[in-house]
């Protein structure tokens, strides 16, 4: 009988990623010759044929040298479709300023005005840079240099008469990238435009002395453009990134730093229904931060990790150490294997939880990123001790029904994460948090979990773990820092005294008795007088 067992079916997006290349570069070549074939001298079958194929070949040797050069430049299909898509944007715009550029040149001559101003002066107010500000947003620097460098060698095709076009092009690009590398605030869309257009100011001065436009309407027609061009990135691309995120599934750091505002209803829930494992959540916010900033990773996605990384433990919280009681432990009552399966769920009910609210996937995925396939050692090592006290070997105790499912972290922020989780929770333990026990703590359990393994897929180098464990240090000695024993009050100290005074006199003899008595007597009146001076406030 034929064997007719399958592996799992691989997608048919995986199956074409060898040709990712060929595919981006084809659909950049047709869509730049459908939307600039108009502004080019040479027409016909051979000059298009000969264009596609330049731009082809140009476009796929950048997509190829990105791949092998830069690991963050690893495109799924859908950001394949969105790199291609805003450079086909990108085209429509130039196309669009091209025209709107002859349009006011032929009305301004017929109308007897700017009559001096020539139709390649407009080109400087189109705003080529759009394109790599949304890319910036969504996918990265390497994915809009990407952008920057196809959109030059495109323009540059297409006008070669205005060979300034391909610097500009690039310059405005990758500055207007640079600009949007912190991603904070709306307000960083307005400064990425100002940076745009002072930029764009040289490259325009230079077009003047060398056409030698200098004191003509036509030199300020083009630096009022290049002035305008930078306004105009900004408002394009504060408009197009919020559709990349609905509809792409994309997220930018300015969404996660909304959902971190603490408003989220996760958040909100989790500080009701687990408090100890939100404070546990938000100091190991400040922790990851301050780590991922060190060692250059995205310390919004960290913190924002951080916060729910354990929001499935809302579901049952009292099983959790840091939401009981004193002297209360429910896991008492419960089997090993029992106890490790009602922990190992809150990884589960964190992702469903975590879906029911479209937490964004790259959140999501920290949430069992953040355990791995770690052990639950605590249980394990009981079910191991009440099997030796039954007379069975060690062995007999299935170390799966107290691992995590995983995966192992896959980035560096999940990393971080995983480090932070195990560290705040143990630096609570210590009875005199200094800073050489925190420091020795940090490093023992760095390095615990790098010896297991666990870091192996999150690039994270040994230079990362001593940046992470010195922001780890920082961070915990900060948060359990000395505190200055402060004298009590003398009143205070006086009453001590005198209740010292009085429980020593209880024993005694009867004549020791009747003068405790007539001190008594005397003692109301002394009283009530303290209690005026209380009310005076002295």
């Amino acid at each position: 009988m034929a064997n007719t067992a399958r592996g799992p079916a691989i997608p048919f997006t995986e199956r074409i990623r060898p040709f990712y290349g060929g595919i981006f570069a084809l659909l950049c070549a047709l869509s730049s010759e459908l939307a600039l074939r108009h502004f080019v001298d040479a027409k016909g079958a051979l000059p298009t044929i000969g264009r596609v194929t330049m731009m082809f070949f140009s476009l796929y040797v950048i997509h190829r040298f990105a791949t092998v050069s830069y690991r963050a430049y690893r495109p799924s299909f859908r950001d394949l479709m969105a790199l291609t898509l805003l450079i086909f944007g990108s085209m429509l715009i130039i196309w669009l300023g091209k025209v709107l550029g002859f349009s006011l040149t032929t009305s301004s001559f017929a109308a007897g005005y700017l009559h001096d101003v020539s139709p390649a002066s407009w080109n400087f107010m189109i705003p080529f840079a759009a394109a790599s500000l949304v890319l910036q947003a969504i996918l990265g620097l390497h994915y809009a240099l990407v952008c920057s460098l196809s959109l030059a060698f495109i323009v540059g095709i297409y006008t070669p008469g205005e060979p300034i076009l391909i610097p500009y092009v690039i310059a405005t690009s990758l500055v207007a990238a640079l600009s949007l590398s912190r991603f904070r605030s709306r307000s960083a869309y307005l400064r990425a435009g100002l940076n745009i257009s002072l930029v764009a100011l040289p490259f325009t001065l230079c077009s003047i002395i060398t056409d030698g436009q200098i004191v003509t309407v036509d030199a300020a027609v083009r630096i009022i453009g290049a002035l305008a061009s930078g306004v105009l990135c900004a408002f394009i691309a504060s408009g197009v990134t919020p559709l990349f995120e609905y509809f792409g599934g994309y997220v930018t750091d300015l969404r996660l730093i909304e959902m971190a505002t603490l408003d989220h209803p996760l958040l909100k829930e989790l500080s009701i229904q687990a408090p100890g494992t939100w404070n546990h959540s938000m100091v190991m916010g400040m922790m990851v931060e301050s780590a991922a900033d060190a060692v250059g990773a995205n310390p919004v996605i960290a913190r924002v990790g951080a916060y729910f990384h354990d929001i499935g433990k809302m579901k049952k919280p009292l099983y959790f150490v840091e939401n009981q009681s004193p002297n209360e432990n429910r896991h008492d009552k419960l089997s090993t294997s029992m106890s490790a399966l009602i922990i190992r769920s809150h990884v589960k009910d964190g992702i469903e939880l975590a879906r029911k609210q479209r937490v964004p996937a790259i959140i999501e995925d920290m949430i069992p990123q953040h355990h791995g396939t770690s052990v639950i050692e605590y249980f394990y090592d009981k079910a191991c001790a009440e099997a030796e006290a039954n007379g069975l070997d060690v062995s007999t105790v299935d170390i799966s029904l107290y691992t995590y499912p995983g995966p192992k972290p896959q980035t560096r922020e999940a990393g971080i994460l995983m480090l932070a989780d195990g560290i705040e929770a143990a630096s609570r333990t210590l009875s005199e948090p200094t800073l050489d026990r925190i420091q020795g703590l940090v490093q023992k359990m760095i390095n615990k979990v790098f010896a297991s393994g666990q870091l192996e897929e999150s690039e994270l180098t040994l230079r990362d773990l001593h940046h992470v464990a010195k922001s780890f240090t920082r961070v915990l000695s900060g948060i359990y820092h000395q505190r200055i024993a402060y004298a009590e009050p003398a009143e205070k100290v006086n009453e001590e005294d005198a209740s010292a005074e009085e429980g020593s006199n209880d024993v005694g003899d009867s004549s020791s008795a009747k003068k405790q008595e007539v001190s008594g007597e005397e003692r109301p009146g002394k009283e009530v007088s303290k209690e005026d001076l209380k009310r005076l406030g002295l």
